[in-house]
């Protein structure tokens, strides 16, 4: 079952952290189900949703000889020299072993600064490698997994993507500025004139630079939300020039490139040997060079494109990010940016590359909020009344303070799982305990979330405490049983002091505040 932590455009809280509870997976019908083994041969029909008949199978390939490696990796968005993309890491160690936290200061997640934490089902044996085969009309495309799919339709990816690009056409860029149908008619160039940006599409360095920095933030935050199933997201190493370096999918209707593109492509993989060339004199140029002026990134996009299967093309500009082929190709220019860079003596990590990517993060969440105000979550405007009791004056601290960050996913807005544990004045510590006690977790085989008086059966003191994977866990139904250690991709955060003082409220009966 995919699961899916959607953050706040707004609050910017991180994916998904404390995996207590699985996130609705309501959205997305039509690949509900749809999916079967590589290699099963079965092509199951997709019924409903946005796939109109088309019909998915998991494609039992991966991309071909061209291969495909992370130049730099995730996580390099984060400002002020925080480039681990797991919650900024742990805290110091005391002399006793524990790590030391500051118990009681509240965080909340900015994803466009600390990254995103690994989505739950990174860590599910029902994700897959690879492409998807999506078939409609007797013609195979490939997309990305249902996993990322669904998530990035909770996100609205599909319409801030668009949009960013549209807002670049208000002035007539290269194919002018254009309602969205998906994202319920809107233009921003006419709605929301204040975004849009000088930098206009093809019109000069400054769009170049934008190009490059807002495809690395799509791409690094795939790779941060599924690190185990990152392959999908990476680009080719270098530009595929015959049929074997694309999967077997498109080698059948391989033709070789136009002799301006592959001359164009020569140039952008070995970028060192052209840097007094006309489109090499910065970043931004090169970007422009790539994006328009040579017809490299047109050339891309239409290469693998279905006559008459276009709704999750290349070519549909409204969906392209479904296609497995969009990340091939933008992850190549990815990586030849990079090579562009170290041929100055840059590196990924440099701060003027962070502040670049951060601005165009900062973007595209301001165009999924005007396309889904509802991701803008909801102001608070009066605090809720002080309480007492252990809960409040002892366990709380501990879910919000700077070493668990665990209210950097489960705070006010956009929690994951829809689970809050604190991480403001307006959360009342009785909610945060009526949500815990008796709750039955969706990733916790039989377990509750927190049982009066069996901290031994509580699955939100087994999950923090790494106990979870010797406990018995069983799937139930539909309940499966996720058992990694949360926070996830850290290990344990809680100070055994910590740990100590919520099995004792627990073992106490778990006691709501006053």
């Amino acid at each position: 079952m995919a699961t899916v932590a959607r953050c706040s455009a707004a609050a910017l809280t991180c994916g998904a952290s404390l995996a207590l509870l699985a996130c609705s997976s309501a959205g997305s019908p039509d690949l509900a189900g749809a999916i079967v083994a590589a290699g099963s041969g079965g092509v199951p029909a997709v019924s409903g949703g946005s796939s109109s008949g088309g019909e998915v199978s998991q494609a039992a390939v991966l991309a071909g000889s061209g291969g495909s490696s992370s130049q730099g990796g995730a996580g390099i968005i984060s400002q002020g020299g925080n480039s681990n993309i797991s919650q900024g890491g742990a805290g110091p160690q005391t002399d006793g072993g524990g790590q030391a936290g500051s118990v009681g200061v509240e965080h909340l997640r900015d994803h466009c600064v600390d990254g995103y934490d690994p989505e739950l089902s990174d860590s599910s044996p029902t994700m897959k490698d690879g492409p998807v085969e999506f078939t409609k009309s007797g013609q195979v495309d490939l997309i990305v997994q249902p996993e990322a799919l669904e998530w990035m339709k909770k996100g609205v990816w599909e319409q801030a993507h668009f949009q960013w690009h549209n807002i670049r056409r208000c002035a007539g860029g290269l194919m002018g500025a254009t309602d969205d149908p998906a994202g319920g008619g809107i233009n921003p160039c006419l709605t929301h004139p204040e975004l849009v940006p000088v930098n206009q599409e093809g019109k000069g360095p400054g769009d170049g630079l934008e190009f490059l920095a807002m495809h690395r933030h799509m791409i690094e935050s795939m790779k941060q939300l599924w690190p185990k199933h990152a392959q999908q997201f990476e680009g080719w190493q270098h530009f595929p020039m015959k049929a074997s370096d694309v999967p077997p999918q498109w080698q059948a209707a391989w033709s070789a490139w136009p002799a301006n593109i592959a001359e164009a492509a020569a140039k952008a993989d070995d970028p060192a040997s052209h840097m007094k060339e006309p489109g090499f004199e910065s970043e931004g140029a090169f970007g422009q060079w790539i994006q328009t002026t040579t017809g490299l990134h047109g050339a891309l996009h239409f290469k693998w494109v279905r006559s008459n299967n276009s709704e999750h093309g290349l070519g549909n500009q409204f969906t392209n990010i479904d296609n497995y082929m969009f990340w091939k190709m933008h992850g190549w220019i990815d990586n030849v940016w990079d090579r562009y860079r170290a041929a100055q003596g840059k590196t990924p990590r440099d701060q003027d590359i962070r502040d670049a990517v951060l601005a165009q993060c900062r973007q595209m969440d301001q165009l999924a909020v005007i396309v889904k105000p509802e991701l803008g979550g909801e102001t608070c405007t009066t605090p809720a009344p002080k309480q007492s009791g252990v809960f409040a004056e002892t366990i709380r601290p501990i879910f919000e303070s700077e070493t668990n960050k665990c209210t950097g996913c489960h705070g006010p807005k956009g929690p994951s799982a829809n689970l809050t544990l604190g991480g403001g004045d307006c959360v009342k510590s009785s909610d945060i305990v009526a949500a815990l006690v008796n709750k039955a977790s969706t990733k916790g085989g039989q377990f509750k979330l927190v049982e009066p008086g069996n901290p031994d059966k509580s699955w939100l003191y087994l999950k923090v405490t790494g106990k979870a994977a010797g406990v018995g866990c069983v799937q139930t139904g539909s309940v499966e049983c996720l058992t990694d250690t949360m926070p996830y991709g850290i290990g344990i955060t809680l100070t055994q002091a910590e740990q100590d003082a919520l099995r004792k409220w627990i073992q106490d009966g778990a006691v709501a505040p006053q």
